[in-house]
């Protein structure tokens, strides 16, 4: 069985390992077309605010059955997470 060695490196012995390998042959990667990427910001923002709204949908059904304590917090709750979602579609005025 082979014996395993740790040895502790300077800082200037220290090297940085990326997370992500780049492609072979590709130097850089493209950046993102800034028209693009609000393109895509708006897309996921949509795609979250349906998402809320279908969490309020559920609360008032819920509320439907019965009122009591957990289905009025699941209620609010849900109506906040709607307005923050809404707070984060992004605006088109942006440059």
């Amino acid at each position: 069985m082979e014996s395993l060695e740790i040895k502790t490196l300077r800082s200037s012995q220290r090297q940085i390992i990326p997370l992500h390998q780049q492609a072979q042959g590709s130097e850089k990667t493209q950046p993102i077309n800034s028209k693009e990427k609000i393109n895509r910001e708006a897309f996921v923002s949509w795609l979250f605010l349906m998402g809320s709204l279908m969490f309020v949908l559920d609360a008032i059904l819920e509320s439907m059955r019965g009122i009591s304590f957990s289905s009025l917090l699941h209620l609010s709750a849900s109506i906040l997470f709607t307005i923050g979602s809404v707070l984060f579609i992004p605006n088109n005025s942006r440059q």
